[in-house]
């Protein structure tokens, strides 16, 4: 019984420190410098 209920927390504990994670990268665009025609440009995705 002891196995169970810990390996639930254990799934609740990394589901929790996974998702806020997944929300940070979909909210927040990532941007990088592209080097296009002797310039540099930022571009967000």
């Amino acid at each position: 019984m002891k196995k169970i209920v810990l390996a639930i927390a254990a799934t609740v504990v990394a589901l929790s420190a996974i998702a806020p994670a997944q929300a940070y990268e979909q909210h927040h665009p990532v941007c990088h410098k592209v080097r296009v025609h002797h310039h540099w440009e930022r571009h967000c995705h």
